[in-house]
């Protein structure tokens, strides 16, 4: 039995920094007094070199320095920020036809419409064969390059999972346009548009000046051919042909280095240029645009993909197909600066575009970054993480900036519902002067689940607050005379009772502020407003112990069902407890007793009426035969699942529901919990997994870190974290898709929490723990965490038989800091042995939850745990 908990005799005390021979490594020595040599029994001075107290835990594991970690931050050095590179652009532009004029089509491109009509459809008019009329056809006259070369077309179409069409070039197939899993949409199959190119051999067209190209139909079309926009591209200025056709595009690259870049076109053609920001960007974009003749328009089109990189731009608006997403600007001659007066929140490339006829000169192209907008040192993070697995890193600072890019001034949010007509980002949707909403692109509003996690994220990377605590704020002023906290807050609308989930989630984030930040001043604000949120919660359980969510309150993080399920009682569970925590720190003990058997009561009754044995995990709601993720991760990581029903549960997501990109949301399609990959859900499976405290938990955990999230950081993607991810591994919600969101960014705080394994345990760390969940191939990690009392830097270190962890921690904390247990034979701390052989040789040390802790932890630390 260990002994009665009290603070360890050997951590009062000053000791000196020491290393064992790292032959052995059996203890590593943390240093508070400079220039003394430790020894230890059987060892002599020489053997314990003399390490200062001012090297880090890292230092003094031998890792490499924390700031190397730099190189993986993002975010920008400057408010003016530039385009990396030109990535596409139309050096001659021999011809462009658009479905959206009529004279364009038939005037100069002799249409042949065949069996097809024209319709708005995301967000552009396309000329659509069919729909769903096998063998439908329509085609245009195009101009051809001179020269001997190749023919390129740039094709703009509306995207599909489902389209099946052949591109023909005087009667012969060039390309044939096969369905694409990857496009995936929700509306409707509504994806946005998207480009593509096509090679035509030169025998294809022979020695002529023009050629005819057709759309047509597969025999199993979908959708078939939907065409917005066509251009004829040539490599070659000298290739643009006269007007009325054409255009071309000089030195593409001069207009953000220093030079000019030309555009010039005529009625028949639309020269542009798509720059690459190399990674997710936001604000708004300035340009000098000095016009030589005519009176064109210019054009900015943004994606933050460049899949959907089109004339149109990505959907940024709710709902899509609404709003006019590219910002138009009128010339005239003569000089002017463009300053667009729109912020666009979210996007990697932007297109600049000509249309009408005319030419012009563009030079000084920049945009002015507006996240994160009260930050003066972009860069300058508080926290840090540094690890053996180049992945993992990436992906702490990848959530980091998605949470900066999602970190807003509160009057830049979206109207909603969109509106035709040009965008707009001038909504009031929070309070005081930054505030995290859930997206950068997209919906720039304050939701109460996503802020569950992007706040975590913001107090462990940039160590603010302010834009948390004024998201909790701001929903606790629309509290409902009912005692609902509203989930969110629509502009023109006001504060919605709809997604009940999101008034538990409140909850959470306002006991979440309290502990990274210890601000009890706020806690006590908005206590009361606590209480009758949660007794707003207590009066929807049934007498059977179910919460019942009703219709007026219906809606979770991607679905609307009401009703007795299990992902909202399990997440009523959850917020109970640490409401029951609030009431103890308010000094209700009453209170707190009361949230802990309400909490017990429904767990019982979830436990009793949504298990299902058969399957090894719950369903969504009585009488249902799915088994959803949400209500599953949930339950472990609440504890209403314990024992061998968490056991059970963790094997059914490996067996069930893990897949290339992630854990599916559900095992059963058609169920009232959509079918695809939510990094938001994945969270709470990854607590689940590092709430079993186990080495396979450990290895699960990262394996499905990796399947979620590793993917996001390839290709053409921003850089940042999606929104979701559909079963094939693309855009769940096509263009529409936040690549940019803040519900996304778990695996910053799992990689601090959990893997570093740094967690406050009371308010403002006061108290907190260093608990590492090693796992996988990792040999390494460490970080910083700041606190309000300054920061905690932690470090631990696997090599051989030997887990060594060092822990230095500001004046005014005390923490318990521990090493997974199993086949520990002996622990040292601070050089002498205070575990063996399953023995506790000093006050202060235990074994429980699978760990072997030390409690009284403050200033510099170390433990170093020998296994068989």
């Amino acid at each position: 039995m260990a002994p009665t908990r009290r603070t360890n005799p050997l951590l009062r005390r000053t000791w000196p920094t020491a290393l064992v021979g790292f032959a052995a490594l059996t203890a590593v020595v943390a240093a508070s007094t400079p220039g003394v040599a430790s020894t230890a029994p059987g060892s002599t001075a020489a053997a314990w070199p003399t390490v200062t107290d001012g090297r880090s835990p890292g230092a003094v594991l031998g890792l490499p320095g924390i700031s190397t970690a730099d190189r993986y931050n993002l975010a920008p050095s400057s408010r003016q920020v530039l385009p990396r590179r030109a990535v596409e652009a139309t050096v001659a532009n021999t011809d462009f036809v658009t479905a959206s004029s009529p004279g364009s089509e038939t005037e100069g491109h002799d249409l042949r419409a065949g069996q097809s009509t024209t319709r708005k459809t995301d967000g552009a008019v396309v000329r659509q064969a069919g729909p769903n009329v096998p063998g439908a056809e329509f085609g245009y006259r195009m101009l051809a390059p001179s020269g001997d070369g190749d023919v390129r077309l740039r094709i703009e179409e509306a995207g599909s999972a489902t389209a099946h069409y052949q591109v023909l070039v005087n009667g012969e197939v060039v390309h044939e346009r096969r369905p694409d899993t990857g496009q995936s949409g929700v509306w409707h199959d509504m994806v946005g548009l998207v480009h593509y190119e096509v090679t035509v051999p030169r025998q294809a067209i022979g020695s002529a000046e023009d050629f005819r190209i057709t759309f047509r139909n597969a025999d199993d079309p979908g959708p078939g051919a939907r065409i917005a926009n066509v251009w004829v591209l040539g490599d070659e200025a000298s290739q643009a042909p006269p007007a009325p056709y054409g255009g071309s595009v000089r030195n593409p690259n001069g207009a953000f280095r220093g030079g000019t870049t030309s555009l010039r076109t005529d009625v028949h053609g639309r020269p542009y240029v798509v720059y690459d920001f190399g990674q997710e960007v936001g604000g708004t974009v300035q340009v000098t645009a000095r016009t030589r003749s005519g009176a064109p328009t210019l054009n900015l089109a943004f994606s933050e993909s460049q899949q959907f990189m089109t004339t149109e731009s990505d959907f940024s608006q709710d709902p899509p197909n609404i709003a006019t997403e590219t910002h138009s600007f009128p010339l005239e001659q003569g000089t002017r600066t463009v300053s667009d007066p729109v912020i666009r929140g979210g996007f990697r490339y932007l297109m600049v575009y000509l249309s009408g006829s005319g030419s012009v000169d563009l030079s000084d192209l920049g945009l002015h970054f507006t996240a994160d907008p009260t930050n003066p040192d972009l860069r300058g993070y508080r926290g840090a993480f540094l690890s053996s697995d180049q992945t993992l890193n990436r992906m702490w600072y990848a959530g980091a900036y998605t949470v900066q890019m999602s970190t807003i001034d509160p009057t830049t949010g979206r109207p909603y519902p969109a509106q035709p007509g040009p965008v707009t980002n001038d909504e009031v949707i929070g309070e005081g002067t930054t505030v995290i909403s859930d997206g950068a692109k997209r919906d720039r509003m304050i939701w109460g689940g996503d802020n569950a996690v992007a706040n975590e994220v913001s107090y462990l990377t940039t160590g603010q607050s302010d834009p948390s605590a004024n998201a909790v704020s701001f929903m606790a002023k629309g509290q409902f005379p009912s005692g609902q906290v509203p989930g969110l807050y629509l502009p023109g609308t006001g504060y919605h009772p709809a997604w009940g989930e999101y008034a538990a989630w409140w909850i959470h984030n306002l006991w979440q502020h309290y502990l990274y930040t210890g601000d009890r001043a706020f806690l006590d604000r908005y206590w009361s407003t606590l209480k009758k949120n949660v007794a707003w919660f207590e009066s929807l359980v049934a007498d059977d112990g179910l919460l019942v969510v009703p219709d007026g309150a219906s809606g979770h993080w991607g679905y609307g069902n009401a009703g007795k399920e299990t992902y909202d009682n399990a997440v009523y569970v959850h917020v109970l407890k640490l409401a029951a925590q609030a009431a103890a720190v308010e000094g209700d003990e009453d209170l707190a007793r009361s949230y802990r058997a309400a909490a017990e009561r429904t767990a019982k009754a979830v436990n009793a009426q949504l298990w299902d044995a058969s399957a090894g995990a719950y369903v969504t709601e009585p009488g249902s035969s799915a088994h959803p993720q949400d209500g599953n991760a949930m339950a472990v990581m609440a504890g209403v699942a314990t024992g061998d029903r968490a056991d059970a549960v963790l094997r059914f997501f490996k067996e069930e529901l893990a897949g290339k990109y992630g854990d599916l949301t559900n095992d059963v399609s058609g169920d009232v919990v959509p079918r695809y990959i939510s990094p938001f859900v994945t969270s709470h499976a990854l607590q689940a997994y590092a709430d079993q405290n186990s080495d396979a938990g450990n290895d699960a955990a990262l394996d499905l870190v990796k399947r979620t999230w590793g993917h996001m950081l390839g290709g053409d993607n921003p850089g940042t974290f999606w929104e979701n991810v559909s079963p094939t591994g693309g855009f769940q919600l096509g263009s529409y898709t936040s690549l940019s969101h803040g519900w996304a960014a778990a695996p910053t705080s799992f990689l601090t929490n959990e893997v570093l394994g740094v967690t406050p345990t009371a308010g403002g760390f006061e108290s907190f723990s260093v608990l590492p969940h090693p796992g996988g191939d990792l040999r390494w990690a460490q970080g910083v965490v700041p606190t309000p009392h300054g920061d905690i830097e932690a470090a631990w270190k696997l090599t051989g038989h030997t887990m060594s962890l060092v822990v230095s921690a500001p004046t005014g904390t005390s923490g318990t800091a521990g090493v997974p247990a199993e086949d520990v034979t002996e622990l040292r701390v601070n050089g002498e042995v205070v575990w063996r052989d399953g023995e506790a040789l000093s006050d202060g040390v235990e074994l429980r939850d699978g760990y072997l802790r030390v409690s009284g932890v403050t200033g510099h630390t170390s433990l170093a745990a020998t296994t068989r």
